[in-house]
């Protein structure tokens, strides 16, 4: 240790000790700033595992309050199931000592309640399973009011029972008249030992609380020591966790002082309950673990600190500062002009002596470049002149090659576009670096470049040039070569100046595909398609082979645009686009030609082949529902097929016959596909809506429609049913022909024919069933069983009737501009005094997607009419599994089944399972079905099984004419 009495080290000691800018000091530093990390990855760790034993604990404490809240809710739903159940027994409105002997033997066979008992509407109990002393009032009790008010089951807050005298809380549920009266409400008492059993079955973390409580913030449950703390409040501050957060987890201080991790949720739903669940566990005891780990390593790392520090102190000193000072004098003597100095110290293999040699070897070098100098201006010269060269082409890329074609130099920007470092591409041909090719044929260029040093001009490759780079990336570019000359003007190489066109080529090519194509589906727009379609045409005159062209009309558009807005209507337009463009061939054109246009151009496709193409789009249409704003829309498509080769047909002629295909397909009833012929041209000449008003306003003027009965059947109902029947729609062509509503409806609608629709349709349906009313015996409904009917429609205006029903129901649909029409209730309610008609026959009928569309308008018809006795339905039910949502505020009396799911229920289990959910939720809501398009005895036995209480369809009665008045008045059958 004598080297620390050494005169130099103490010097050096005094100076660097307070000086940062030391060497020492520096390693010191170092080394100090090297333990940086782990102290901060030790710190950042211990965080984690802080988080993570959090998150953890969160997690297991938001399942535990979860399944507790689950038990919990599973205990008062079983209370409620049993109370629904009681609610039907006769017993509890009759007897009183009758019914407290039957609550008495329900008590002992359910365990979980303190009391059951009945009261009647003012609140007075009027049994008891536990006998009463006195006249005890039920008034006072919210669950009580709940019931009486809102009709269903409710539960109270913490009660201290006045009969059983145990803490419990209540529940009840209405006991309804035949006529949906309130005449009694039957309640419980439920053990408050039950509703806590979960916290019996498991095992808590250690010192873990939990706490069930009430709206009021009474605890209702408590593990520990239950019984010390049920009946009294929770803390403030828990209670106003359990309000605030509701489902998930905070941190909460106790009224003990002590921060608890505390995670809620609610029992069961709000028509359950509301109560809250809480389990809490201390927060340091989550951590704890963490913050020990931490402490130890903090504590380990501190002492390797220590040790390191002190180690390179010593290093610092024996190993490096003295011979520093060696090179360090040297380096003076050479800077004051000795350049025959040397450090004269012996090279090991540490840094130093490299230092050493390297500082030899530099003074060494130093003495030789005096004899070097000329040499050198020479290569200077050589070297400016290609820098001069580089300077002027800075702005874009810049390659220097030498005479022999092999690369010397990228800047900057030629390094990024190629990909290639100077370094690295020096020496390198030039072909390999800048690889070009045609951008278009994707063929390799000749090379040109080549041939600058011999022409001795600039040249170029090509405007459609495209640079690939190294890691395969392409770059278009524009480009040019010059030769470099020296100062005897004799080539010495080639500079390529060139830069990246990419942006422009793409914005060049991004128009050209906007100018052809729809920038909503990204589809062929209809100019592009109508020039793909003359250029096949022209082809066809020298090369005949059979092609075809469809064109497509979406079905229901409208009312999603109406419905859900415009941006709804665009996604279901990229929807449809997404879902038939897989559909097609890679050799098919599709397009969007209108706003729900769509036409597809089949090259190369036969008749037959087209149209299966045609009926699979069709199909593909027609199974897609959209669904927007929790509503479900069926979608539907009309499809015109029109063939053609190498015929006379110009472009005009094939589009207007694609188009007015199209259309007869929608007068045949939409969702179908129609091949165009030649006998179709009378008939596509009177295509279009503009047509349709013109035969629809001659329909009006001469009363060109019918009306159609058909009987709705009752399915198994007890005693005596009441005949229904419902009053088809349909429009007489000039060829005698019937007309679906589907076809003409639609044009009707648009110019504002429906008005006089509707009181046509209104006027002759009341007509008709006033006679039915004042003559019942006009009328027969078919009461045979319906696999005796199903082959054998009945007609009720022929059937001979055994004894006259007491009331019929007739069935009559409303369209959405009835349900606007502020005059339509007044001309109703005329028909009504007119024809002598009891409000009660009358059913009327509003469409699904009409009413969900127009739900304000419908709710205000149906509150007009409905006090009055009419009778309401919502036809086509389940197009759209949305409407669940609406019929709490639609009080509709029947719901018709969407006869898609009707038609193939005996076979397909999914329609069967639908109609079996819709017939469920119905019945629950106290609303009567009527399944459509019945027709076959499969379907009858499917859903007699199922308990669906109406049918309509051929299998029961088919639709038969209803006599019409003429203009003379005589019945006539038009």
């Amino acid at each position: 240790m004598s080297w620390l009495a050494d005169p130099l080290f103490m010097s050096l000691f005094t100076r660097i000790r307070f000086n940062l800018d030391s060497l020492r000091s520096r390693l010191l530093l170092l080394v100090a700033l090297s333990l940086v990390p782990p102290i901060v990855l030790t710190i950042f760790g211990a965080m984690r595992e802080r988080q993570h034993a959090i998150a953890v604990a969160e997690s297991d404490l938001q399942r535990l309050t979860g399944l507790a809240a689950t038990s919990e809710a599973k205990t008062i739903e079983g209370a409620r199931q049993f109370l629904i159940a009681l609610s039907g027994v006769p017993d509890l409105v009759g007897d009183p000592a009758r019914c407290s002997a039957l609550l008495q033997t329900m008590l002992k066979k359910n365990i979980g309640f303190l009391n059951l008992g009945v009261a009647d509407k003012d609140g007075e109990v009027r049994c008891s399973a536990v006998p009463l002393n006195s006249i005890i009032s039920m008034s006072d009790r919210t669950n009580f009011k709940k019931t009486v008010a809102s009709g269903k089951f409710a539960t109270s807050d913490y009660v201290f029972g006045r009969v059983v005298r145990k803490h419990a809380i209540n529940a009840s549920y209405p006991i309804f008249d035949n006529d949906g009266r309130i005449v009694a409400v039957v309640f419980a008492a439920i053990d408050l030992n039950t509703l806590d059993q979960f916290a019996n079955d498991i095992e808590f973390p250690p010192n873990a609380i939990l706490i069930t409580a009430d709206a009021n913030g009474t605890i209702i449950a408590r593990r520990p020591d239950p019984q010390q703390w049920i009946g009294t409040r929770v803390a403030p501050a828990l209670m106003d966790g359990m309000v605030k957060v509701g489902f998930g987890t905070a941190e909460i201080t106790g009224a003990d002082g002590v921060p608890r991790l505390h995670a809620f949720a609610p029992v069961g739903g709000p028509d359950l309950s509301s109560f809250t669940v809480s389990i809490g566990i201390p927060a340091a005891d989550i951590v704890a673990t963490a913050n020990k780990e931490q402490s130890i390593e903090l504590l380990a790392l501190m002492v390797t600190a220590a040790l390191a520090l002190l180690t390179a102190w010593f290093a610092a000193n024996v190993t490096i500062i003295g011979r520093l000072h060696t090179v360090v004098d040297a380096a003076k003597r050479i800077a004051g002009g000795d350049l025959a100095t040397r450090t004269g110290m012996r090279y090991g293999r540490e840094e130093i002596s490299e230092l050493a040699r390297a500082f030899d070897q530099m003074a060494d070098a130093l003495q030789r470049s005096a004899l070097e100098h000329i040499d050198a201006q020479t290569r200077l010269f050589a070297e400016k002149e290609r820098a001069e060269v580089t300077l002027k082409s800075i702005g874009d890329a810049v390659i220097t090659t030498d005479r022999a074609g092999g690369v010397d130099y990228l800047n900057p920007v030629a390094e990024a576009l190629t990909g290639w470092r100077t370094e690295e591409a020096r020496g390198v041909p030039l072909s390999d670096v800048f690889n070009v090719i045609n951008g278009t044929t994707r063929e390799p260029l000749p090379s040109l470049l080549s041939k600058a040093p011999e022409q001795g001009h600039i040249d170029g490759v090509g405007r459609d040039s495209v640079l690939l780079a190294r890691d395969g990336s392409e770059h278009a570019i524009e480009d040019s070569a010059a030769p470099i000359r020296d100062r005897e003007l004799a080539v010495i190489g080639t500079v390529v100046v060139f830069h990246d066109v990419s942006q422009s080529r793409n914005l060049a090519r991004q128009l050209s595909h906007q100018a052809s194509h729809d920038p909503l589906t990204g589809l062929v727009n209809r100019r592009e398609f109508e020039r793909r379609l003359q250029l096949l045409l022209e082809q066809s005159a020298t090369q005949p082979r059979q092609h075809a062209l469809l064109f497509l009309d979406l079905d229901r558009f409208k009312v999603v645009n109406d419905t859900c807005g415009h941006n709804a209507g665009d996604e279901l337009l990229r929807q449809i686009t997404a879902l038939l463009q897989p559909r097609l061939r890679d050799s098919d054109t599709f397009a969007r030609v209108g706003g729900d246009e769509f036409a597809v151009l089949l090259e190369n496709c036969t008749v037959a082949s087209a149209a299966k193409i045609a009926e699979k789009l069709c199909k593909t249409v027609c199974d897609f529902r959209f669904a927007c704003l929790d509503q479900i829309f069926p979608i539907g498509v009309s499809i015109g097929l029109v063939p053609f080769s190498n015929d006379d047909m110009s472009m005009l002629d094939l589009l207007t016959a694609a188009d007015g295909s199209c259309y007869q397909a929608k007068d045949e009833g939409r969702n179908r596909v129609h091949q165009y012929s030649g006998a179709d041209n009378g008939v596509i000449a009177l295509r279009g809506e503009q047509g349709w008003q013109a035969r629809l306003q001659q329909a009006i003027a001469t009363g060109s429609f019918m009306l159609l009965s058909q009987e709705i059947q009752a399915l198994g109902a007890l005693g005596r049913p009441v005949p229904q029947y419902e009053i088809l729609l349909r429009m007489v062509d000039a060829n005698g022909n019937q007309v679906l509503p589907t076809a003409f409806l639609p044009a009707a609608e648009r110019y504002g024919l429906m008005p006089a629709i509707d009181r046509w349709t209104m006027r002759h349906a009341f007509a008709h069933h006033a006679t039915l009313q004042v003559h019942p015996a006009a009328y027969q409904p078919s009461n045979q069983p319906s696999n005796q009917t199903s082959n054998q429609p009945s007609n009720p205006a022929d059937l001979v009737v055994r004894q006259a029903p007491a009331r019929i129901v007739c069935a009559i649909g409303i369209s959405a501009s009835a349900l606007n029409d502020p005059q339509f209730i007044v001309q109703i309610n005329a028909l009504f005094d007119e024809f002598l008609l009891p409000h009660a026959s009358v059913c009327f009928q509003v469409a699904e997607t009409t009413a969900i569309a127009h739900l304000s308008k419908t709710m205000q018809f149906i509150d007009a009419m409905k006090p009055r006795g009419c009778l309401f339905a919502l036809d086509d039910f389940g197009s759209g599994m949305s409407s669940f949502a609406y019929l709490s505020h639609l009080r509709v009396d029947f719901l018709k089944i969407d006869g898609a799911f009707i038609t193939n229920m005996a076979n397909d289990p999914i329609d069967r399972a639908k109609v079996e959910a819709i017939n469920h939720i119905g019945h629950a809501m106290g609303i009567r079905t009527i399944a459509k398009h019945v027709e076959d005895q499969a379907c009858v036995d499917k859903l007699r099984a199922i308990r669906v209480d109406h049918a309509q369809g051929n299998a029961i009665a088919a639709a038969v004419p209803v006599p019409v008045p003429d203009n003379n008045g005589k019945p006539s059958t038009t």
